[in-house]
């Protein structure tokens, strides 16, 4: 709208100028033309699902948290992806690329790093320490909470953080760091 409106003044600031000029051209004239209609798009997940199909059975999926390899089914309309072992909706899984773990979530955004050591899988933290499964909960906006022993550490879909021990409490906002005593 804003185009159309700055396209009418244009046009009548040029023709009030080509009236002020002597020249012998005496009009300026502009055709206007809008289309208003629907446009219904669907989403076609099926190469996604080739794709999950043709990993699963390489072993590439594992479970986000047991670490166990999961088939990975996608549908073709929805794009919702399934554990085909028991039918439940996946909302994490791993995806082993080149012996990295991966975590991603059901939309496919890679989120954190993850191994496998004597059968427990960890993940990576913000500071680069490795916990449990049990120990993290990811909320589905991207979000996650984790709590060990002597840490509480909370990280927000943009970035920002919140970390408490026990004697400190820490918030990086907007890439800027504060920092209180208990």
């Amino acid at each position: 709208m804003k185009k159309q409106i700055f396209s009418v003044v244009a046009v009548v600031s040029l023709g009030f100028t080509a009236c002020n000029n002597d020249s012998d051209t005496t009009s300026i004239s502009a055709d206007t033309t809008t289309t208003t209609g629907t446009m219904n798009t669907t989403t076609d997940y099926s190469a996604m699902a080739d794709e999950f199909n043709r990993n699963s059975e390489a072993g590439l999926y594992r479970d986000a948290q047991t670490g166990q390899p999961v088939k990975i089914s996608v549908d073709r309309t929805t794009g919702a992806k399934v554990n085909t072992s028991n039918n439940q909706p996946l909302t994490r899984y791993i995806y082993v690329d080149n012996n990295d773990w991966w975590v991603y979530d059901a939309e496919g955004n890679r989120l954190r790093q993850a191994r496998q050591e004597n059968n427990r899988v960890l993940y990576q933290d913000e500071n680069n320490l490795w916990v449990e499964w049990d120990k993290i909960k990811w909320d589905e906006d991207g979000s996650m909470k984790m709590k060990n022993d002597d840490m509480k550490i909370k990280t927000e879909a943009d970035g920002d953080m919140k970390i408490k021990t026990g004697d400190k409490k820490i918030k990086v906002e907007d890439g800027k760091t504060k920092v209180k005593d208990n």
